[in-house]
């Protein structure tokens, strides 16, 4: 396996053992020079990301409430990995309905 998809299959791997409930978003850049920075929560698309800071190489990882997603690109390579958590499946499954229902109220009455 070459090492951009090596790289990516890495980068989902810990982001999926990460564990933390915390949603985020970044990108992490491999530069020329084998430089790596992380740009956290940015608004631009990848590959505006990658044009800005000139790289050569770059992954965005994204956790969110329904999973885990890894896309990588480099130069006119692409690809992505992604994982539904198992919270966002029952979701789409399971209803938010009660289990049960009072119809009327009770009432005791003490010593008719």
């Amino acid at each position: 396996m070459d090492t951009f998809l090596l790289n990516a299959q890495r980068i989902f791997d810990v982001a999926c053992a990460g564990g933390s409930t915390n949603l985020a978003e970044f990108a992490l850049l491999v530069g020329r020079d084998g430089g790596i920075r992380m740009i956290m929560e940015s608004e631009m698309s990848l590959f505006a990301v990658m044009a800005h800071h000139d790289a050569e190489t770059a992954y965005r990882v994204t956790r969110s409430s329904n999973g885990v997603r890894v896309t990588g690109s480099k130069g006119a390579r692409r690809c992505e990995l992604a994982e539904s958590s198992p919270r966002a499946s029952l979701d789409s499954v399971l209803r938010d309905q009660p289990l049960y229902r009072i119809t009327s109220p009770l009432s005791i009455s003490a010593g008719e």
